[in-house]
């Protein structure tokens, strides 16, 4: 949060990934481990299968059809991110245009978490990283995903306050809603 106001270091996708695993789909994983080594080196990895038997995660994933899913569309297989917008359109029909922009690894990032505080996370490395309409579709995502009404509405006054990261009323919707969390 202090490196989203300009004060401090950021944090990486694996640190989150460390951080919030029990309150992330377990399917998800693997994609989100395969997106965080790319970043750093595509050569990495051959350390996704490692990073999972240490984690215990490929006996409770058993290789389901979500999980080659999901990992396809983080590694851009265009059919599948399709099916994953298709799907959230389903559930959030005014994403639409916020889905005409978005990409495997911001389907991954907005279906991964199971818990709003793991959204909020998330969200947060999306702003950090610059990109407005991961932001809005992670808080218009979160305004439907989760069952308290004050979450619900945090969420949503992201979805409609941060069309500008940089604007008044977006750094407030950000901050209550971490507030809520913390």
């Amino acid at each position: 949060m202090l490196r989203l106001f300009g004060v401090g270091e950021g944090v990486r996708l694996k640190e989150v990934m460390d951080a919030f695993e029990p309150q992330l789909s377990p399917e998800h994983l693997p994609a989100l481990l395969m997106l965080a080594v790319a970043c750093r080196e595509t050569k990495l990895l051959k350390n996704v299968p490692n990073y999972l038997e240490t984690k215990a995660l490929i006996p409770r994933l058993n290789v389901r059809k979500e999980c080659v899913d999901i990992v396809a569309a983080a590694s851009g297989d265009q059919e599948v991110v399709k099916r994953l917008k298709s799907k959230i359109e389903r559930e959030v029909p005014e994403a639409h245009l916020l889905l005409k922009v978005a990409d495997g690894k911001t389907l991954v990032e907005v279906l991964t978490p199971i818990s709003p505080a793991a959204q909020l996370a998330f969200m947060l490395l999306a702003a950090v990283a610059g990109r407005v309409d991961a932001v809005r579709l992670h808080g218009l995502w979160g305004s439907v995903a989760y069952g308290e009404p004050l979450a619900r509405r945090l969420f949503r006054a992201v979805y409609e306050n941060c069309g500008d990261l940089n604007s008044e009323g977006c750094r407030l919707a950000l901050l209550k809603l971490y507030y809520y969390h913390i």
